[in-house]
């Protein structure tokens, strides 16, 4: 499961406690969605978006050496991070939240044309009537639930989105995705963690317990007898008290300014109708370089790019507009004209 989720080895337990891992409703709605008056599922169109990115995650077809990350969870959001699921009621009161919040209905991209995602056959007439709901929730737990949810009690427009979710769940499940073996040897998340025993635990502390003695103030340290002369806090006090706190700090004497050494032919480049200035030495002439010229024009798609054998074929941090045009459209900017 932590494998398809793209999280680290132990990384489930801080995965339930975040903000794709829930919901928040107001007290009694809150009642309402643990009772199965309504379910929330994803929308045919986020199923769709959830199963590609399954594909192009880095999961499947992994060399078993391969220790690059995954994609995150995060990259299947929109750019305001929220997710769109259809609004399934049950009971009346649940069908009276959407006239209380006048949920919209689902557009034309929440659908899968007029065919089911999975059966490939027209959806129910009643699939068009359902609400949308938007929250942080991501699919991969919101699915987890719904399919608990349809399980025990399904209509005709239900188990159209029940049958998604269960396909959805199955991935991990069942089992279907088998993680490499370094990743099953590989150390869980805080497993390192050291338990420090009370007594290495104090000293972490900002503050002095207050049952201890506090440190000494440094205008006494001098005439405590208790510390020796030859403790640094004595030698540091007593360096203190013999500066004078009106004293100025010694100047530094100007340093000479530095002639900068450039060649004739790149000043003369840079500031061409500069008025010549004196020169107090010679110097060197530069002569050009002569460097092969670089390749104006590479043909990715006999070439492709180093990226595209990585996982997903996705471009590098450092990726240019050639590579974006590429990895979206396979084609390339600097192509030739054909004539």
């Amino acid at each position: 499961m932590e494998w398809v989720f793209g999280l680290p080895r132990g990384g489930l337990s801080y995965y339930l406690k975040s903000q794709e891992n829930g919901v928040c409703f107001r007290a009694d709605i809150c009642q309402m969605y643990a009772r199965g008056d309504f379910v929330l599922a994803p929308t045919f169109r986020l199923y769709m978006d959830a199963m590609d990115f399954i594909q192009h995650a880095g999961l499947i077809n992994r060399n078993a050496k391969d220790k690059s990350p995954r994609r995150p969870l995060t990259s299947m959001a929109s750019p305001e991070g929220l997710y769109r699921y259809v609004f399934i009621p049950r009971t009346d009161e649940a069908r009276a939240l959407q006239e209380e919040f006048g949920l919209p209905l689902q557009a034309e991209g929440d659908l899968h044309g007029d065919t089911h995602p999975i059966q490939g056959i027209p959806f129910d007439a009643g699939v068009r009537q359902l609400r949308i709901v938007e929250c942080y929730a991501h699919p991969f737990s919101v699915s987890t639930f719904a399919s608990q949810m349809l399980w025990n009690r399904t209509s005709k427009v239900s188990g159209q989105y029940h049958c998604c979710t269960g396909s959805l769940v199955d991935q991990w499940r069942l089992q279907r995705i088998s993680p490499p073996q370094w990743f099953v040897d590989e150390l869980k998340h805080g497993s390192d963690d050291v338990e420090l025993t009370p007594s290495e635990a104090t000293g972490y502390l900002l503050c002095i317990p207050q049952a201890e003695a506090s440190a000494p103030e440094p205008v006494h340290i001098p005439h405590d007898t208790t510390i020796d002369d030859d403790d640094y806090r004595q030698r540091v006090s007593v360096w203190a008290f013999e500066v004078d706190p009106k004293s100025k700090p010694e100047t530094e004497p100007p340093r000479s300014p530095l002639q900068l050494r450039r060649s004739d032919r790149l000043r003369e480049k840079a500031c061409p109708y500069a008025s010549p200035s004196p020169q107090h030495c010679a110097t060197p002439l530069s002569p050009p370089r002569r460097v092969p010229p670089a390749l104006r024009y590479r043909d990715p798609l006999r070439r492709p790019p180093a990226w595209t054998k990585r996982n997903g074929g996705f471009p590098t941090p450092r990726f240019c507009s050639n590579d974006w045009a590429y990895f979206r459209y396979r084609v390339a900017l600097n192509a030739p004209r054909v004539t």
